[in-house]
C-alpha cells in the first residue's frame, strides 16, 4: 500500500504531497461523482473497519522519504482514496508531521465525522481544512453523497461551522450536471446550500465540478457559464465570504529523474485520479511527448487504461477483473 503520492499539481493547493491514511477505497460516503468509482467499503466510522490503519510512524517515514526527494512541496495533504478522518490516530499523525517538517498540513474531508470530538480535534490541528458540502437538504445529500447510515446534512453543516471557528476552512461545493436527474445546480437547491453557508461562515467557498471523468455516468461536469452564474449569486447572497470557481489547471515545479521512478509515479497518481497527459507532464516535470512514451507502454502492459470525457483523453488506473 502506497501511503503517499505525488507531489501532484492541485488546483487549490499548488504542489500537494498526498497522504492516504486509510485502507484503500474505504469511506463514509459513496459519492456519485467520485473519480475512483464505487467505494469498496462504505462505513459509519472506524469501528466498522476490520483492516488495520497505517500508523503515524509509517506515514511519517513515507513523508520524510518523499520530502527528501522533491525540491518543492506546498502542502502535506491528507486525502487519498477515501475519507482520511476514518484513521483513529489522525491527530497523532498531524503532530508527528509537524515535528519533522515546517510544510503546512491540509485535510480534504467530506466532513461526515467532524461531529465526533476526536475528529474535530484532529482537523483543528491542520493548517487548512477543505470540507465538502454538496447539498443543503437531506434528499439531495442522500442522492449525491450516498452516505453510510447515521449521517445527517444538518449535523455535518453544524460541525463544519464549529471547525471554521478553530482553523482556516475553505468549504468546497461539488456541483454536478445530469441529462436525466435534477441536480444540486437547481436554483432552489443552490438556495439551500447558501443558507447552510451563511450558518457555517467559512473563510472561503470553492465551487468545483467533476473536471476529470467520474467513474459513474449518471453525472457530468457543469458548464463554465453555469458555474459562474452560481458563483455570482453566492457572492451577492454571501457578503464577506470569497467565492471562487476552482481553476482547471495549475503549474508545477516538481522534477523526477529515473525511468522506473517515472513509471511508478504515474501509476501512483492514476490510483488517486484520472489525468490527461498534460496533467502528468506538469506533475513529473517532463515534456508531454516523453510522458506519452511511458503512457503507451503502461497501456500496452495492461497497467492503465484510457477514457474520453467531453472530447478530452484521460488515463486511468486499470480495473481488476
Amino acid at each position: 500500500m502506497s501511503l503517499v503520492y505525488g507531489p501532484v499539481p492541485s488546483r487549490r493547493l499548488g504542489m500537494s504531497l498526498g497522504i492516504d491514511p486509510i485502507p484503500r477505497l474505504t469511506c463514509t460516503f459513496d459519492c456519485l461523482y467520485c473519480q475512483l468509482g464505487k467505494k469498496r467499503l462504505v462505513v459509519s466510522g472506524p469501528e466498522d473497519v476490520s483492516e488495520s490503519f497505517p500508523s503515524p510512524e509509517a506515514i511519517v517515514e513515507a513523508v520524510r522519504t518523499a520530502i527528501a526527494s522533491y525540491d518543492h512541496i506546498d502542502y502535506l495533504t491528507f486525502s487519498g482514496s477515501g475519507e482520511p478522518t476514518l484513521n483513529p490516530r489522525l491527530a497523532e499523525t498531524v503532530e508527528a508531521l509537524r515535528a519533522i517538517s515546517r510544510i503546512p498540513t491540509a485535510l480534504i474531508t467530506n466532513a461526515s465525522l467532524l461531529t465526533r470530538p476526536e475528529v474535530m480535534a484532529a482537523a483543528a490541528q491542520c493548517d487548512l481544512v477543505l470540507p465538502s458540502l454538496d447539498a443543503g437538504d437531506e434528499e439531495t445529500f442522500v442522492w449525491i453523497n450516498r452516505p453510510a447510515p447515521g449521517f445527517k446534512i444538518g449535523a455535518i453543516a453544524e460541525a463544519i461551522a464549529t471547525l471554521a471557528r478553530k482553523t482556516a476552512t475553505w468549504l468546497e461545493v461539488m456541483l454536478v450536471a445530469s441529462k436525466t436527474e435534477e441536480t444540486n445546480t437547481h436554483p432552489e437547491l443552490i438556495g439551500y446550500i447558501i443558507e447552510e453557508i451563511k450558518r457555517i461562515r467559512p473563510h472561503a467557498v470553492t465551487l468545483n465540478t467533476c473536471v476529470r471523468p467520474p467513474a459513474e455516468e449518471m453525472v457530468e461536469p457543469v458548464p463554465e457559464d453555469k458555474m459562474q452564474t452560481i458563483r455570482k449569486r453566492m457572492e451577492q447572497e454571501l457578503p464577506g465570504i470569497p467565492v471562487v470557481v476552482v481553476p482547471k489547471r495549475t503549474a508545477t515545479r516538481s522534477k523526477l529523474l529515473r525511468e522506473e521512478q517515472l513509471r511508478q509515479e504515474i501509476l501512483r497518481t492514476l490510483k488517486v485520479r484520472p489525468c490527461t497527459p498534460v496533467d502528468l507532464s506538469d506533475t513529473l516535470g517532463i515534456n508531454p511527448a516523453e510522458v506519452g512514451k511511458y503512457l503507451a507502454r503502461l497501456v500496452e502492459d495492461g497497467r492503465i487504461g484510457r477514457r474520453v470525457q467531453a472530447g478530452q483523453l484521460y488515463y486511468v488506473e486499470a480495473k481488476e477483473d
